[in-house]
């Protein structure tokens, strides 16, 4: 997916500093066309029926959906972590592209019908606040927008005060769901190596009722905040706690999940294999690689898969990577 800042905003950018690409303010136009190349009119193998077909240029270079992010990309995290692996990934291998809307964006019903998926990041102008305050015509835009075929993806978990919530509560309220004020995730599970990850605690617990979770073993956490929800499918969860969640609503669909580490750089691409070491408990033997986040985590296949089910309206998304399983 091509990512480009709205509202004349800088593109996004990957290799940058910590806090990734960089984002526009106001209202943006759809993104330059993504890496991904196949025939005019055609659908990807990850497509699904119904929807617009692709529009292509001259070089073959085709989009067919169009994602739009507001909020502040994660930038925390293990040594001030960031998002520049996930951008490169949605910049390179896809047929979309992506808008980032940084600062507060009024939400109307012109600026939501130009996008088939939107993604709730940290919608706050810094990590304690202010956050963000919607109207009742926004709240209602949204629905409207999601209930006639919108993709919506909720994230949270950025940052230690948990009033982070409350702007994407206020936006989820017609599904039924909302985020708790709790921490959890945080600790990791006895036995378990998660130093040898970066700390990042796993997050097995997928379940076979949702197509979300197809190919998924796990994917990593860290202090995320459970979910409430009156309906839908639980994506993931253990003992009544519930991590992800997916609802349709009328002809659109809205996936919520506990935490934002799924976005992090170093969950994509794990630290550099060192030689080969048999008596370290971060070497696995038998596979023959170090156990580092992108071998022992599935976060490419979450996103293909979360990106998939909530565009309903699309039938030619596809993603290039050999280690999609479609």
């Amino acid at each position: 997916m091509a990512c480009s800042a709205g509202g004349g905003g800088e593109k996004a950018q990957t290799g940058g500093t910590a806090g990734g690409g960089q984002g526009g303010n106001g209202q943006g136009g759809g993104g330059q066309g993504g890496g991904i190349i196949f025939p005019a009119g055609g659908s990807g193998s990850g497509g699904q029926g119904g929807g617009k077909p692709a529009e292509c240029d001259d070089a073959g270079n085709c989009t067919c959906i169009n994602i739009a992010s507001f909020g502040k990309p994660a930038h925390y995290g293990v040594g001030m972590d960031n998002t520049d692996a996930f951008l490169q990934w949605l910049n390179d291998k896809s047929s979309a592209s992506v808008d980032l809307y940084q600062q507060r964006t009024t939400l109307t019903p012109e600026l939501l019908a130009k996008y088939d998926v939107i993604i709730l990041q940290a919608l706050e102008d810094g990590e304690y606040g202010p956050f963000w305050k919607f109207s009742p015509e926004e709240i209602d835009a949204v629905k409207s927008w999601v209930s006639n075929g919108g993709g919506l993806i909720t994230l949270t978990g950025y940052g230690g005060d948990a009033g982070e919530v409350d702007p994407t509560n206020e936006l989820l309220a017609f599904a039924g769901a909302s985020y708790n004020k709790d921490d959890i995730l945080g600790n990791c599970p006895g036995g378990v190596p998660c130093y040898c990850w970066g700390n990042s605690v796993p997050m097995a617990q997928f379940s076979p009722e949702s197509p979300i979770s197809a190919n998924i073993k796990q994917v990593g956490a860290f202090h995320g905040r459970s979910i409430n929800s009156s309906g839908g499918v639980v994506v993931a969860g253990e003992g009544g706690t519930k991590f992800g969640v997916a609802i349709e609503v009328d002809k659109g669909r809205v996936f919520v999940f506990a935490d934002e580490w799924v976005t992090y750089s170093s969950q994509w691409l794990g630290a550099p294999q060192q030689p080969p070491n048999p008596n370290d408990p971060c070497y696995d033997n038998a596979a023959g690689y170090w156990k580092t986040a992108d071998k022992v985590f599935q976060v490419p296949q979450f996103w293909f898969n979360a990106i998939k089910w909530v565009s309903t309206q699309v039938t030619c998304f596809d993603i290039e990577d050999p280690g999609i399983i479609k």
